[in-house]
């Protein structure tokens, strides 16, 4: 079993440097993903519980993107877990939240949520990559938010 180095800290919407540099290193590290969700208050939240989950059609209260590292055969992706149903991906784009250029939508699944692969190996990340991460999880967000995000970055250990 793999054993994982986990970090935690928080980004401000209007100063999405410290994402921006992790997006960069993790695109960089195979093997690496990075969660990214509104920081909300955590006595807000309201999931679906235990065997009632399994037959919801809906994900998690307070959406999740994920961006993960290519590798060998692999591109590099993001996905979205969400708890809006169906037509998302149309959500996304009818408020212009539009996933930067070169990522491609594969899938949108009320329940598995959005899945985004990058058009090669070497996927653009920086700046844009963080914005939409960002944005599209706010607007999947039915709790107030302060647009902090937490950040959290997973590294295999060696």
């Amino acid at each position: 079993m793999a054993s994982f180095d986990t970090e935690t800290f928080l980004v401000d919407s209007t100063d999405p440097t410290d994402l921006v540099d992790v997006l960069d290193e993790v695109a960089g590290s195979p093997g690496s993903w990075i969660n990214v969700e509104p920081d909300v208050d955590d006595s807000l939240r309201a999931d679906v519980p235990g065997l009632f989950a399994w037959f919801s059609a809906r994900g998690s209260q307070v959406p999740v993107a994920t961006f993960v590292a290519g590798s060998g055969r692999n591109v590099p992706s993001v996905g979205l877990d969400h708890s809006t149903g169906r037509g998302a991906g149309d959500r996304l784009r009818d408020a212009g939240v539009i996933a930067p250029e070169g990522w491609l939508l594969r899938q949108d699944n009320p329940k598995r949520g959005l899945i985004w692969e990058s058009g090669s190996s070497d996927a653009p990340t920086g700046p844009s990559l963080a914005v939409f991460l960002m944005e599209a999880t706010a607007l999947f967000c039915p709790l107030p938010t302060e647009g902090r995000f937490r950040v959290l970055v997973h590294t295999p250990l060696n």
